[in-house]
């Protein structure tokens, strides 16, 4: 078989998948029709078996002429039909992994930074701005995208700042005008009020602006612009796209220490505040049956001296984290207990606040197992500190792989 010519190879092939397509369409082909194909392969074993090429290539056609007409009402799929065939298996498998397998999940905050980044928003005047094929490399390596919204009517005010999802897991914010402007920008609500002209709004109306997101907003709704007013101004970091391992926890347990995704389902301070969310990502920080508490951070007062005599200010110490009494290891934690890199160690507060603990309960049979979850950011995230413990049934999986930007540094597998 080695040294067989190839129209020889090729006519075999066509025997033998003739033979199978009247097996796998019998019901559907005429009896005279399955003896004439049968015909056409005697014809086309025969002119092989004697050699003889173009006989072989003449019988090869009418083999396959026949079969195509043997089905009523069959007609050979256009390049068209083909390629949306081909388009609609790809959709199919990408859901049926993102269903079962593989989840993608955009960062919506900077609760944990800098371990993973969120969308995060960043005051720029527009004379500083780069160059459009700059801009356009860091919109590619970084999801950087440069915005800025501008009063187009005298005395128009913001009436609303409402935050949209396209595609899924691309975010921009919609301020909407009294006039019916509409202004879009790329970003969360809060991502774009990070680049709002605070220093401009401020001295117009004499008094200065909340930090409180919800509260930011309902000032902005009561300041009368002048025309070319500059609202905002500035770019915004996508965050982090992380692919999500929702086949995981069907076989293994969570471990401490990783980054994990979990739904928010029935997790009351969370569904009732001004930002719920659908989902949230955290550091799983202890597991079923085990007691959390944050050792130190305790406030103290610290003197010190200056020009003008002893000053006292109030400091805390760094808490860590500790599992059924027991200092946590894990290299994740031990990062944000440092301090270093970016990191600003653990903040002691509500139900982990100095000198209380946690006791998470364990009831497997009831889908109600207790983990809980931190953000490396600690004295700028929601999490169990403040609204309690993440069930089983919220589980999602462990955060695996940051696909983009590939210039955030984090790009990879997530640790």
């Amino acid at each position: 078989m080695m040294f067989t010519p190839k129209w020889k190879k090729e006519a075999q092939l066509l025997y033998k998948s003739a033979k199978k397509f009247i097996h796998y369409k019998r019901d559907l082909i005429d009896e005279d029709r399955v003896h004439e194909i049968e015909s056409r392969r005697a014809d086309l074993k025969k002119a092989w078996k004697a050699g003889d090429r173009e006989a072989a290539i003449e019988a090869s056609k009418m083999l396959q002429d026949t079969c195509e007409k043997s089905l009523r009402h069959y007609h050979s799929p256009s390049a068209l039909a083909e390629n949306v065939e081909v388009l609609f298996v790809a959709i199919a498998i990408a859901l049926g992994l993102r269903a079962y397998y593989l989840q993608p999940f955009r960062i919506p905050t900077g609760s944990m930074r800098p371990t993973l980044n969120g969308i995060i928003g960043h005051v720029e005047d527009k004379d500083q701005w780069p160059s459009f094929p700059v801009r356009a490399v860091q919109q590619f390596t970084h999801g950087r995208s440069y915005d800025s919204v501008i009063n187009q009517k005298a005395g128009d005010r913001i009436v609303d700042i409402r935050q949209k999802q396209t595609f899924h897991f691309f975010t921009r914010t919609v301020v909407s005008f009294a006039s019916g402007d509409t202004q879009s920008v790329s970003g969360s609500v809060t991502a774009f009020l990070e680049t709002i002209n605070r220093d401009g709004l401020e001295q117009l109306v004499g008094q200065r602006l909340s930090r409180n997101p919800s509260e930011l907003v309902h000032q902005l709704a009561q300041i009368q612009l002048p025309k070319d007013f500059k609202v905002a101004e500035g770019y915004i970091e996508t965050g982090d796209l992380v692919l999500v391992d929702k086949f995981s926890y069907h076989f293994r347990q969570p471990n401490a220490g990783e980054v994990f995704v979990f739904d928010t389902r029935k997790i009351k301070q969370i569904q009732e505040g001004e930002n719920p969310g659908s989902h949230y990502i955290k550091r799983l920080i202890a597991t079923p049956g085990q007691r959390v508490e944050l050792q130190g951070g305790e406030k103290r007062d610290l003197s010190y001296r200056t020009n003008s005599g002893i000053k006292v200010m109030q400091v805390a110490d760094q808490a860590q984290v500790f599992i059924d009494g027991a200092k946590m290891q894990h290299p994740g934690v031990l990062a944000v207990e440092s301090g270093l890199n970016g990191y600003g160690g653990y903040q002691a507060t509500a139900r982990l606040a100095p000198g209380r603990s946690v006791l998470l309960a364990d009831r497997p049979s009831t889908g109600k197992s207790e983990f809980w979850a931190q953000g490396d950011n600690s004295y700028n995230s929601s999490d169990s500190r403040m609204w309690g413990t993440v069930k089983e049934f919220n589980l999602v999986g462990p955060a695996a792989f940051v696909l983009w930007p590939f210039g955030s540094g984090h790009w990879g597998l997530i640790k």
